[in-house]
């Protein structure tokens, strides 16, 4: 199959490096830069541990350059901060822009870094319009005891790690259809299950238990539709299945492995993996069924899309001419169709999925024995560990909606 490389070891997190109401996604972010805005706070209220956890959530949310304080009056960003803990805690915030109009934002909750993630997220809201970035949590593979895997969770600094899942089984692919539920593959007893989760009340059923093959599973953002690789007749191939009334539509129907599904912002079409050609590359075809397109991206191998919601790009992994894996960028908005690579370090970089401004992506990035976490900033070809030392597979980035 073609979704994601599964790899499985021990999970270091870093914990000082550095989430069913629908409502349709109108910002689109789609300008580049060769440098963050630098920012500062000048005047602090409260802890210097409330200080410097709020230094971390803004220097890792990758929107800005930090600076210390004795560069501060150089700032474009100035903020002046009160930080309080009865009995939440809770920060507020001005914000001076340089050059423009200031504003106020604040954040509260139980625990100082979701507090601090909270408050950023209003500041990226406020001046770029940017989606709930720091407060969407990152779900991952982490394997347990006789080849078992597990669903964890985390913040983007590796913080609130959570365990999702506690099935004694293999849980893997993990795909968030909104904020609020996730499906995934199980395999127990030698067979394959698609589950559907509720990550606010902590429930979960299993939506696909056909015979053969059920994986590949992606949720649409309404909740409604799952798309997925099923072998009903020992051929795999795509379908849609209408969770509301479980009916089933046929997508793809040729000797050819079709596998990795992800769906467009609207929901009218999907991108997927097919070796049609003799090798994995990316396809578009219509939710409704027709005929299969490829994406001319060159003739290396291409696998795990994942089509962003708020800038219209497509995110997957690419056999370089070297023969490691790289993450590639393609604007679907754009008229160059050729695929931008933007991981330009060593090692294998795999199963890329997108962060909810559309900018960053979460993946993991394979050099010797280890497989971590890696937030890559597609604007600026830069990226930073979240784990060390771990062998992680398969992230998935909660959207905002």
């Amino acid at each position: 199959m073609f979704k994601r490389v599964v790899l499985w070891g021990v999970l270091a997190i870093t914990g000082t490096c550095g989430v069913l109401a629908q409502s349709e996604q109108e910002t689109v972010i789609t300008k580049v830069m060769s440098d963050n805005p630098t920012l500062a706070i000048v005047q602090f209220e409260g802890s210097q541990e409330a200080r410097q956890q709020l230094e971390r959530a803004l220097q890792y949310c990758g929107w800005f350059r930090v600076l210390p304080a004795k560069d501060a009056g150089k700032a474009q960003y100035k903020l002046q901060v009160r930080h309080r803990n009865t009995p939440r805690n809770a920060y507020d915030a001005q914000v001076a822009p340089a050059g423009g109009e200031g504003f106020f934002c604040s954040g509260s909750a139980e625990e100082l870094n979701l507090a601090s993630f909270v408050l950023v997220d209003e500041i990226l809201k406020k001046q770029f319009r940017v989606p709930a970035l720091c407060t969407r949590k990152i779900v991952f593979v982490m394997p347990g005891q006789d080849n078992l895997k597990e669903l964890y969770s985390c913040f983007l600094d590796g913080s609130s790690q959570e365990r999702l899942t506690h099935n004694g089984a293999i849980s893997t692919e993990p795909d968030w259809g909104h904020s609020k539920a996730l499906v995934y593959t199980m395999a127990r007893r030698n067979s394959l299950s698609v589950v559907l989760m509720d990550t606010v009340q902590k429930r979960q059923r299993v939506v696909s238990h056909s015979k053969g093959l059920n994986a590949s599973a992606s949720l649409s953002h309404t909740g409604q539709f799952l798309a997925l690789a099923l072998s009903l007749d020992r051929r795999v191939d795509l379908y849609v299945k209408n969770l509301s009334d479980n009916s089933l539509r046929r997508l793809t129907n040729d000797a050819s492995v079709e596998s990795s599904p992800c769906w467009a912002p609207d929901g009218q079409t999907i991108c997927y993996v097919s070796d049609k050609v003799g090798r994995p590359q990316l396809y578009l075809i219509s939710a409704s069924g027709g005929s299969g397109k490829r994406l001319a991206l060159g003739g290396n191998e291409c696998v795990s899309p994942d089509w962003s919601p708020v800038s219209n790009k497509i995110c997957y992994s690419t056999r370089s001419n070297a023969g490691q894996y790289v993450i590639g960028v393609l604007d679907m908005n754009g008229q160059d169709r050729s695929g931008k690579i933007v991981t330009l370090a060593a090692g294998n970089w795999e199963a890329p999925s997108w962060a909810p401004d559309g900018r960053h992506i979460v993946c993991i990035r394979s050099s010797g024995r280890n497989r971590d976490l890696y937030i890559v900033d597609s604007w600026l070809n830069s990226f930073r560990a979240i784990s060390q030392g771990a062998n992680l597979s398969l992230p998935a980035w909660a959207p905002a909606y």
